[in-house]
């Protein structure tokens, strides 16, 4: 159907119904981290029609959420093609992918939003009909334009996850404009089946053994070891394995034909392959908790209220993926590798073997049954009697004050300039996003977490050069976007003037070109440079006549990554004068401040 099929017809739309068309061509797990932004949709607009378009390749995955009235499904390769084809003019482009869309787009709606921050989401947004438009948007002339802080930032999160905490459900909730639902996000829609596959009278664990890629699964005899011990040390309890393809079928037989013996029987129920989605609901609902490499599948648990514990691999950064709701557990490498880079291809995936099979078996049995109220004070317990070790880290979830999804790491680990940083961010992005900034909140966070007596204030002077340099760069381009607009509030600009005025102009490219680099010289400087980045792009005016409209635009971009920059000093440069420990490498006696921080951080772990 020209690119685009309609895989389920939606209720018919009369009246004052409210039609919400969400874009998300994005990967399939960010589909499942859209349901509390679609369930609170829901909650907000009473007998809502809420339709969603998303790539053909995730089908079954959008289609089994049940979350939409309406599901319209993309061809990938056949958009991407057409988009960045560079022989297909530009009018000649929105005119194919109209007709590509031409199920759909025509369809006025009363609200999009617009999830796909990149020029696709941009071109199939500007193609729709909306009274109103949230994310993503695209200028006349053929760039995108986000329309909210959360969008862009969603946009630059991509190529520097290291530095970001912040969970994805929080992004699209605020892209959406819309609070945390106040229900389960799949109830009612999904989980209702109660299929009686679990038996009643066991305390079922759930174990999801697949992954998208094979680095990205925790090795099968590592499970075969788990589930046996898990098994051997708790005889009311039983495993149910879930899971779906031949690939997981195939790895799944094997595991319950190693395992498989009389002690086991009728306490290990393999479902592989049987479940449809809303099956699956269904079956994690009832189950204590589900342990899981990164997959759909413990977004749907959460989404059901049963707690998670996952296991995170290659380059999955669990501050991005990991599901939402408080009380889920995160295992992760500390390796200095870890994670991956995106592009990264890693012939010894050792991360993978920092993960004890008896440790995490011992750790399931520790945390309980699922709505414990002390299942977060058994975790501290035994991870203070069983270790995990240097190189794996062990976080927990939970809500900070501002209702923001936050995941905690256990117990103190040293920290590192990439873990200062994370935090640093997210005092920025707050206040970008309208919130105060609570530096007493954020010091006491990371004392609580992290050990920073290794971290001192020379591992951060290397940097706040580059950090110095970067700021120079951005005051140097607003200052000649400052002088470009004097040239053209004069009056009528002579051939003297224009040629002046096309030097300056080539000035600011290689100037971009300088801030473009820095964040790759200094990644810690990544999200200031790569979110200048988009918000230039979007300074895009296709009238002649709004030239100083456009150059006044481009130069507050300029300011503001100035000011993104400098609250990164001086938040950095707070730290490390009022927190952080002597460096011992100076001359100065460093003990009484040592100490000092001893006790700070000894009063905070009391709070």
């Amino acid at each position: 159907m020209n690119g685009v099929e309609i895989l389920s017809p939606g209720a018919e739309r009369g009246g004052q119904r409210r039609t919400i068309l969400i874009l998300a061509m994005t990967r399939m797990g960010d589909l499942f981290q859209l349901a509390p932004m679609v369930a609170s949709l829901r909650e907000e607009n009473k007998g809502c029609s809420i339709a969603l378009v998303a790539y053909r390749e995730f089908a079954e995955a959008a289609a089994g959420l049940s979350l939409f009235d309406d599901l319209y499904l993309v061809d990938a390769l056949a958009l991407r093609k057409m988009i960045f084809d560079d022989t297909v003019s530009w009018g000649e482009k929105i005119a194919r992918v109209r007709e590509m869309t031409s199920d759909w787009t025509p369809r006025p709606v009363d609200l999009l939003i617009n999830l796909t921050p990149n020029r696709i989401g941009a071109v199939l947004g500007y193609l729709v009909t909306a009274a109103e438009v949230r994310g993503v948007t695209m200028t006349r002339d053929g760039f995108r334009a986000f329309l909210d802080p959360a969008i862009a930032y969603f946009g630059q999160m991509v190529q520097n996850r290291t530095y970001n905490d912040t969970n994805l459900v929080d992004l699209f909730l605020r892209v959406g404009k819309v609070p945390p639902p106040r229900g389960l996000v799949l109830e009612g829609r999904m989980g209702g089946e109660d299929s009686g596959l679990l038996p009643a009278g066991r305390t079922w664990i759930a174990v999801q053994t697949g992954a998208s890629v094979e680095i990205k699964r925790w090795p099968e005899q590592a499970f075969v070891r788990m589930i046996a011990h898990l098994l051997s040390r708790a005889p009311d309890w039983g495993v149910v394995l879930i899971g779906a393809g031949a690939e997981e079928t195939a790895r799944n037989r094997r595991i319950v034909a190693a395992l498989e013996d009389r002690w086991t029987a009728g306490r290990l129920l393999n479902l592989t392959g049987q479940t449809s989605v809303a099956t699956l609901a269904g079956v994690l609902k009832k189950a204590a908790r589900l342990v899981s490499n990164d997959t759909g599948a413990m977004h749907v648990a959460a989404a059901m209220g049963t707690p998670v514990v996952a296991l995170s691999f290659s380059n999955l950064y669990y501050h991005e993926t990991a599901p939402y709701g408080e009380g889920h557990v995160v295992i992760q490498s500390r390796k200095s590798c870890a994670p991956c880079g995106l592009d990264a291809v890693c012939l010894n995936p050792v991360c993978r073997e920092e993960i004890d099979p008896e440790w995490l078996a011992r750790l399931v049995l520790a945390l309980g049954s699922s709505g414990d109220p002390h299942e977060k004070e058994r975790l501290v317990s035994f991870l203070a009697e069983n270790p995990p070790g240097a190189q794996l880290l062990v976080a927990r979830s939970e809500f900070d004050g501002r209702g923001a999804l936050l995941y905690r790491p256990v117990t103190r680990y040293p920290m590192t300039l990439e873990d200062l940083f994370r935090g640093l961010y997210r005092q920025i992005w707050s206040m970008e996003f309208g919130a105060l900034p609570d530096w007493e909140s954020a010091t006491r966070l990371f004392l609580e977490d992290f050990d920073p007596s290794g971290l001192t204030r020379a591992d951060w002077e290397e940097l706040r050069a580059e950090a110095l340099e970067l700021g120079g760069f951005l005051r140097e381009g607003e200052s000649l976007c400052d002088e470009i607009s004097r040239s053209l509030s004069e009056g009528e600009i002579g051939e003297e003037e224009s040629k002046e005025l096309s030097c300056t102009a080539k000035k600011l490219e290689e100037l971009d070109v300088r801030i473009r680099e820095k964040g790759w010289v200094a990644p810690a400087l990544g999200p200031v440079t790569s979110l200048f980045a988009i918000e230039k792009e979007a300074v895009a005016i296709d009238d002649p006549l709004r030239l100083l409209e456009m150059v006044e635009a481009v130069g507050q971009v300029y300011r503001q990554g100035v000011l993104r920059n400098d609250r990164l000093i001086r938040l950095a440069d707070r730290w490390f004068s009022s927190v952080q420990s002597k460096d011992p490498r100076q001359k100065k006696d460093g003990a009484g401040k040592a100490r000092a921080l001893r006790q700070v951080a000894e009063r905070a772990l009391r709070r």
